[in-house]
């Protein structure tokens, strides 16, 4: 499996273990830089509703999601198309062990 890297405040590497949905790692990106979650979904053209959804990992994010994210937040669209991959694997792995 493909993990993104995490780095400290101190640029040491943080491994993961723990299944996240992108939109988790979204939200606590915009509570950090003190973001208005609706004002947000509007600059990158999503209804807040529809955004809110992706925030509670109801919706996934796209490839034009990501690229909206990058333009905005100046984080790759890889990364976020890439935390989206490993949580669909992540999911379909435990729906498989599960039958």
């Amino acid at each position: 499996m493909r993990q993104s890297k995490v780095l400290s405040k101190t640029g040491e590497q943080i491994d993961i273990h723990v299944l996240l949905h992108p939109g988790e790692v979204l939200a606590d990106e915009l509570e950090a830089r003190g973001e208005v979650r609706s004002a947000f979904a509007l600059r990158i053209g999503m209804y807040p509703s529809h955004f809110s959804n992706l925030l509670k990992g109801k919706r996934d994010i796209s490839a034009s999601i990501a690229l909206k994210l990058e333009h905005e937040l100046n984080i790759p669209a890889e990364f976020w198309l890439g935390l989206q991959m490993d949580y669909d694997l992540q999911t379909e792995r435990g729906k498989m062990e599960l039958s």
